[in-house]
């Protein structure tokens, strides 16, 4: 029978366990957490307009919204996540695949098929990161999106459709957020599409008191216009919508306040406008050359993503303030961005915070580990001092101990119980011979006994 070699020593199994955080008093592995999470989502563009109208919860009531998400959560029968902007609608769940996660959303919506980007993993949070924190935004950096991200959060917590163990995931997107934002110096340089909006109003209001305002659209950013407009105490609104029951059905209360008129109606009759407000969710402009808006003198601003009206679709005594003249404005006047560098930029400073965040998950394990060691010898320590053979006030084994964990947390690779027994008796600390045998003999099997469990709570806890 072959030589089988001494008994190896491998206790690298431990340190790839990932910590293990307690929330509400639940275990938690943060790597199996971000591992579990699967996600699709739609950023709007010319040939997926129609589903994202259908899948979007922009408009939809608070209860409205929860309904909808509380029907796909039942069909995936796991906790699921929805966010909504102007330009995107996605989904997160949670031990579930994205492409049940898919399936569970079309049927939900009524769909039968979707352009679906699918990401799942670590793929998922570097995703989220990038949406909050305005770098896949068409104001680079811009800031309402994460106040959105946070507002949805809080709504599916509150309303139980994600469990707080889940929650957390989002707590680490909002962490790496700060920290992006941060770097980038996000947090200096940009407002929020609504802050802009509201500035540029104020100071038309200043100069004319009251305007006589078109807002064209109805949706989400439309009825933040309208709502805008009458807390500046302006009577004169009329709202442009492709159907006014719906729209009104939609916000009544606000609607009630507003004359909402149809396209149609409009171009046939566009009155004398001061103000046109575009807030219209299309794939390419609504207005060209082509197709011009009406030839009414007026201040013009498009806040639609799509740009809804272009350059070539204003007349000469119209006022363009478009995608470029908020891009200046977001950046304080006229700061140029070059976006492909940026965005190059970004992923570079991403990819950094997540190898930290990751890191920083398997440095809490080390820790915890050589903790753990580094207790086990200094224990047996206690009990060499009081061994007949330790020389009174003896002062070498607790540094011994010491000497003898480093060496072990340092290991890298299995190491025969041999090769500890021999480090151990190498030293040149002035110990008596049997008491160093018995060092090397109670550190060699507990060292053995240790690499033969599975896990260490004692470690991870």
């Amino acid at each position: 029978m072959s030589d089988l070699g001494r008994p190896k020593i491998d206790l690298t199994k431990f340190l790839s366990t990932p910590a293990v955080h307690s929330i509400n008093g639940v275990n938690v592995d943060p790597i199996r957490l971000m591992n579990s999470v699967s996600m699709i989502s739609m950023k709007l563009n010319s040939e997926n307009v129609e589903q994202v109208k259908q899948m979007t919860t922009e408009g939809l009531s608070k209860e409205e919204r929860v309904l909808f998400i509380k029907n796909i959560r039942d069909k995936v029968d796991s906790d699921v996540f929805e966010l909504s902007t102007c330009n995107r609608v996605l989904y997160v769940g949670f031990e579930v695949s994205s492409e049940v996660l898919e399936r569970s959303v079309l049927e939900a919506t009524g769909l039968d098929t979707a352009p679906f980007a699918h990401h799942s993993g670590i793929d998922v949070w570097r995703q989220l990161v990038k949406v909050c924190s305005g770098l896949d935004s068409f104001i680079l950096g811009e800031l309402q999106v994460m106040a959105q991200f946070r507002g949805s959060v809080s709504l599916h917590r509150k309303n139980g459709l994600i469990s707080d163990l889940n929650g957390s995931f989002f707590d680490h997107v909002v962490s790496a957020n700060r920290m992006l934002r941060k770097e980038f110096g996000f947090n200096q340089t940009t407002e929020s599409m609504l802050n802009l909006a509201t500035t540029a109003i104020e100071a038309l209001i200043s100069e004319q008191q009251q305007l006589s305002c078109v807002v064209l659209g109805f949706g989400g950013m439309g009825s933040k216009a309208v709502e805008t407009m009458l807390s500046f105490d302006q009577k004169d609104i009329t709202v442009v919508t492709r159907n006014p029951e719906v729209s009104i059905a939609r916000n009544p209360e606000v609607a009630s306040k507003v004359n909402i008129i149809t396209f149609e109606a409009w171009n046939q009759n566009p009155g004398h406008p001061s103000l046109i407000i575009s807030t219209i969710r299309n794939t390419v402009a609504t207005y060209t050359s082509e197709h011009p808006l009406p030839s009414v003198s007026s201040t013009v601003m498009d806040f639609s993503w799509p740009p809804s009206i272009d350059a070539s679709g204003v007349h000469e005594h119209q006022t363009l303030l478009g995608t470029e003249h908020w891009i200046k404005a977001a950046h304080k006047a006229g700061v140029e961005w070059d976006y492909s560098s940026t965005i190059d930029q970004s992923d570079m400073l991403l990819s950094g915070i997540q190898d930290r965040f990751m890191s920083a998950l398997t440095d809490r394990t080390q820790a915890k580990f050589r903790g753990f060691i580094y207790t086990t010898l200094e224990k047996m320590s206690e009990e060499w001092k009081a061994s007949s053979y330790a020389a009174q006030k003896d002062n070498q084994l607790t540094p011994f101990s010491r000497e003898i964990a480093t060496w072990i947390c340092n290991q890298n690779r299995p190491f025969e119980s041999g090769e500890l027994e021999d480090v151990i008796r190498s030293t040149d600390r002035p110990i008596n011979p049997t008491l160093l045998g018995r060092v090397a003999s109670d550190v060699t099997e507990s060292m053995l006994r240790i690499n033969e469990r599975s896990t260490l709570p004692e470690a991870n806890s």
